[in-house]
């Protein structure tokens, strides 16, 4: 089904952001940190993206399940949407993990 890629995809990305603010670990604790370090992680990985498409690496997908909008030559809307989940995903991930690291060290 057509766009069902960037459903899931903003989907997911929404599951996270509330564990955020539920949990306060990245964007909800430090705002403005948290934005300069996710718009450096998405920068990071759609400046090797781009790389690896001038460079014949990646090309443009065509399953049913990607919308068809493209940002850039081979760069599908669905990919800005992914490295941005990424880079969300994996800063909450390591907040987490740095919290429950400290609790336990803590409690020991």
């Amino acid at each position: 089904m057509k766009g069902s890629y960037l459903a899931a995809l903003l989907l997911s990305l929404t599951g996270v952001a509330l564990l955020d603010a539920r949990h306060r670990l990245f964007v909800w604790a430090e705002p403005r940190r948290a934005a300069v370090v996710l718009a450096l992680g998405v920068t990071l990985f759609l400046s090797w993206d781009v790389m690896a498409i001038t460079r014949g690496i990646f090309e443009r997908g065509w399953g049913s399940a990607l919308l068809g909008v493209s940002i850039a030559p081979h760069l599908p809307l669905e990919e800005l949407v992914f490295v941005t989940f990424f880079s969300y995903l994996t800063m909450v991930v390591f907040t987490a993990t740095g919290r429950l690291v400290t609790r336990r060290e803590v409690d020991a």
